[in-house]
């Protein structure tokens, strides 16, 4: 999604301040572009550790301290937000689908594509936060990082 969203920003530049001739649908696909691979990275970023951490009660602990924190607010904060915006998202999506809804603005593009986004968003979070806990359970019995 980032190839396409950087050609449709140079389109849009181009016909802007060269031709200047700027497109009404431009802005509002890049949005789109923009905010499904905003979403559908977030599994990938938690994979890899790149979300927002607040270290400062983990840091002191040792790594077996460390993963029972990370057990815990996996089950008290991550898992019931995932189950809610998977559950409220899957809504949003059918209902937008039923509807066959379309944007307010004068291009309209259909918007049931984007807001399919969010449950599978949430879906593929819920899939790396299982393995998640799984490869911490093993540390917990194993002393193995997998």
């Amino acid at each position: 999604l980032v190839i396409p969203l950087t050609v449709l920003i140079c389109y849009e530049v181009f016909t802007r301040y060269v031709l200047g001739s700027p497109t009404i649908w431009t802005f509002e696909l890049s949005n789109f572009l923009f905010g499904g691979h905003f979403m559908l990275v977030a599994a990938y970023g938690l994979l890899h550790k790149s979300h927002v951490c607040i270290d400062l009660f983990v840091m002191r602990g040792s790594k077996r301290t460390q993963v029972i924190l990370d057990l815990i607010c996996y089950f008290a904060l991550f898992f019931p937000f995932i189950i809610v915006i998977l559950y409220h998202g899957f809504d949003f999506a059918k209902d937008s689908w039923a509807t066959w809804e379309t944007s307010w603005s004068a291009w309209a593009p259909p918007l049931y594509p984007a807001k399919t986004v969010i449950p599978v968003t949430a879906f593929l979070l819920l899939m790396q936060g299982i393995s998640a806990v799984i490869k911490k359970v093993i540390f917990l019995k194993t002393g193995e990082e997998l």
